[in-house]
């Protein structure tokens, strides 16, 4: 039943959340305890449907306040019970009912011109996790289905398909759970429209076989958002005294709700985000950014480093990506030193092997991105420009010999 708001809950966890999120997620605010009609808040069933005062006093409950909770006070209890139709499939929507006597002209809808009866969400979740426990009779399972969506919807859809932008669905095993056990589900998107709002459906079984005495209970529900990290550099080059500069983008399908702080953090060389190193740090109310980031001076080289974009709210999901760091000079990797130089001009950039007292084999230029710009045979005593079509920048020249790779950072005004 949605008759109050959960406007100061929700205010005092915005930093939490920080991004749109169900409302009442985990069952801690009800109405009319102990009667027929209790019912979770911003929640309704089958006795606050839009039917009338003849089928909403018919109407079986289906829905109770359970202080069997994965966290917090409460959970909900949902229930298949018997009515003077036979077997009812019990529910919860974050909807409303529209119920009718023909059971097969019933469904879930959003009213978009009551918020008592809908859930605004103007953005696109990567997935809906919660908790749940289960105890079905024979054959039953419990079924969630959510619908990210524009203007008027109803599930089953009877005729709003056009306005269906996502949704996601979740079907239990059909077994006993006696333990709260964590359950997650992909949304699936249809097209790249912004979602107005966000439908959603829990049943204790199959709409046309449950059976008396099957319950399910759920909890801490909540939608989870892709928080993808792009870095503009895809080598970074270090000294022990020098740290490399670059920006790191971020992206996430969830506007956040309040100002947060977005943390761009570099793993060790093997991809373990155990311990990270913090390399830059952005406080942003926006979904999309810049982070400028430093990889600090004496970072060990190595090609399986990840960078991820993290924030406080445990409903982000950092999307990594990797990046490689070496180490920049010009001296060969083995005991003796490779004398060979290259630097830039308005030019080109050149490569000097003069002076190399190692047998080289091949350069390579790359841009600031890692990307390759030339390559060649390097030869004994060259001294050439190699690259010479090249837009001004930061390039990097790698020099491949017997001891193994040598490199020098170089920038052309």
């Amino acid at each position: 039943m949605r008759r109050t708001t959960l406007a100061l809950t929700l205010l005092a966890s915005l930093p939490l959340f920080a991004q749109p999120q169900l409302d009442n997620p985990g069952f801690e605010a009800w109405q009319n305890v102990g009667t027929g009609t209790e019912e979770p808040t911003e929640w309704s069933s089958v006795k606050t449907s839009d039917g009338g005062t003849l089928i909403n006093n018919l109407a079986p409950q289906m829905v109770w306040r359970s202080s069997d909770a994965h966290s917090g006070s409460y959970s909900v209890n949902i229930r298949t019970v018997s009515s003077f139709l036979g077997p009812a499939t019990g529910l919860l929507t974050n909807g409303r009912v529209h119920a009718e006597l023909q059971v097969e002209n019933s469904y879930v809808f959003t009213d978009t011109l009551n918020a008592d009866w809908s859930t605004p969400c103007a953005s696109r979740p990567d997935s809906l996790i919660g908790w749940y426990k289960y105890t079905p009779q024979p054959g039953d399972q419990a079924v969630i289905g959510v619908l990210m969506h524009v203007d008027d919807a109803k599930l089953p859809a009877f005729g709003t398909e056009p306005n269906w932008v996502g949704g996601a669905d979740w079907t239990s095993a059909s077994a006993t759970v006696g333990a709260w056990t964590r359950f997650a589900t992909p949304f699936v998107y249809t097209d790249n429209r912004e979602p107005e709002h966000v439908l959603m459906i829990m049943t204790s079984g199959d709409s046309t076989s449950s059976q008396v005495g099957t319950e399910v209970w759920f909890d801490d529900l909540a939608l989870i958002y892709n928080l993808a990290a792009v870095p503009d550099a895809a080598v970074a080059y270090v000294t022990a005294q020098d740290g490399f500069d670059l920006n790191v983008a971020y992206s996430t399908g969830g506007v956040p709700t309040a100002a947060l702080d977005f943390t761009a953090e570099l793993s060790d060389a093997n991809g373990d985000f155990s311990a990270p190193v913090a390399i830059g740090t952005l406080n942003s109310d926006q979904p999309t950014g810049v982070i400028a980031c430093t990889v600090p001076a004496g970072t060990v080289p190595g090609t399986g480093y990840r960078i991820r974009v993290t924030t406080p709210s445990p409903y982000y999901a950092p999307v990594d990506s990797g990046i490689v760091v070496e180490v920049s000079t010009g001296i060969g990797l083995g005991a003796t030193p490779s004398e060979w130089r290259a630097w830039a001009d308005a030019e080109a950039l050149w490569l000097d092997l003069r002076g190399c007292t190692l047998p080289a084999e091949r350069f390579e230029v790359l841009d600031a991105r890692g990307a390759l710009v030339a390559a060649g045979r390097a030869t004994p005593g060259m001294l050439r420009p190699v690259v010479t079509t090249a837009t001004p920048g930061l390039f990097v020249v790698r020099l491949h010999h017997a001891d193994g790779v040598a490199s020098v950072r170089l920038i052309r005004p």
